[in-house]
């Protein structure tokens, strides 16, 4: 069980979870796995029934605010990307696995504007007809693809990636190890114990980013923002296209009878 920066990503999620409860659960389930690590490493055996979650989505019950809307959200994005969504989750699962020997985060930036890339270009393509199949079903078909790459910046975003240092960047990867020098001198080892008080200054800490340790994200966030915001007027755009087709098949389908 590596340690991907959950702490990091953790505070992350708790921080911008907001009325969401499922932000609320992925800060619990990382908040399980810290301590699962802290307990094997530690040799100790507590009870794991303190380490209770809230229910996923599909297994809570009432009628609250928060219930509504993200069932809501979630049946919008079934509806909208039945094939993308689970090619994302997919896509995003094998970007993971290279964090942290060859990625230091999840590529959100990379991910949002290549589906702000495709999605352009598919509108070049697209042409509306007069039939159901070339104004409804085509677009939303070819919609699917840049949905994938969407939806894998997405649970980038939601899982708190964006809580890791570099990960504003197009292509966050891990930076090389310092190199380590030994230097071994030939004289006898200096055995003197320290004053006891002794008012030096103590020596400073190494730098974190020079030693290859990855810290809170301080990045601007332009990038992300500027792709959540093309991918949205893009959503927006093919959606009200589709419509439009949708009423000419109609409207021609209503004359022809």
């Amino acid at each position: 069980m590596p340690d991907r920066y959950d702490q990091l990503r953790r505070e992350w999620i708790a921080e911008h979870a907001g009325i969401w409860t499922m932000q609320s659960r992925r800060a619990e389930l990382l908040n399980r796995r810290i301590r699962k690590r802290i307990r094997m490493g530690a040799g100790a055996q507590p009870n794991p029934h303190d380490d209770n979650v809230i229910h996923p989505l599909w297994a809570r019950r009432g009628g609250t605010v928060e219930t509504v809307l993200e069932r809501c959200v979630v049946l919008l994005c079934a509806t909208l990307a039945p094939i993308g969504w689970p090619l994302g989750r997919l896509l995003y699962g094998r970007l993971v696995v290279l964090i942290p020997r060859r990625l230091r985060a999840v590529p959100v930036v990379a991910l949002l504007w290549s589906a702000a890339g495709i999605g352009v270009l598919t509108a070049w393509v697209y042409t509306p007809d007069a039939s159901f199949t070339a104004s409804v079903l085509a677009p939303y078909l070819i919609a699917q693809i840049p949905a994938a790459f969407f939806s894998a910046g997405a649970y980038g975003i939601l899982n708190g990636w964006l809580a890791v240092d570099g990960s504003a960047t197009w292509w966050p990867v891990t930076p090389p190890l310092l190199p380590v020098e030994f230097n071994l001198a030939l004289d006898p080892d200096d055995l003197t114990a320290p004053a006891v008080f002794d008012s030096a200054d103590a020596e400073a800490l190494p730098d974190p980013v020079l030693s290859g340790q990855i810290v809170q994200s301080t990045e601007p966030r332009n990038l992300v923002t500027a792709g959540l915001a093309f991918c949205l007027i893009g959503s927006v755009w093919t959606t009200t296209a589709a419509l439009v087709g949708l009423a000419k098949a109609l409207d021609s389908g209503l004359y022809s009878a």
